[in-house]
């Protein structure tokens, strides 16, 4: 259950990247060509990629769920005055990753 709650966050964020391709820059709509533009598509795919390698059970999903959340989280500095909210789907990302990162590894970090 968890996982696809997770699936469902990570898609969605992934869906409000896309909103950076079409940001009015000024007065018009920013092009797929604009640099700006790419790295909210390529972010947006990030969180895209990290959802499906979650789902098909995948082992390096959280580490590119946690890429796509810094990236996310440098893009979102970027346009704050637009994006600030984003910042709290990128740190409920963030602490869900790394809670399921150290249930799974700690057995082996503490063991004798």
């Amino acid at each position: 259950m968890l996982r696809y709650l997770l699936f469902a966050l990570l898609m969605l964020h992934g869906a409000i990247h896309l909103a950076g391709l079409f940001t009015p820059v000024a007065g018009r709509v920013m092009a797929i060509d604009r640099a700006p533009g790419i790295y909210w598509a390529v972010c947006s795919t990030l969180f895209g990629l990290s959802a499906l390698l979650l789902v098909l059970h995948e082992k390096h999903w959280s580490w590119v769920a946690l890429l796509a959340a810094l990236s996310s989280q440098v893009l979102i500095a970027s346009a704050w005055e637009q994006a600030r909210f984003g910042t709290i789907l990128n740190v409920v990302i963030v602490l869900t990753v790394l809670v399921l990162l150290f249930v799974k590894e700690a057995p082996v970090m503490f063991r004798d």
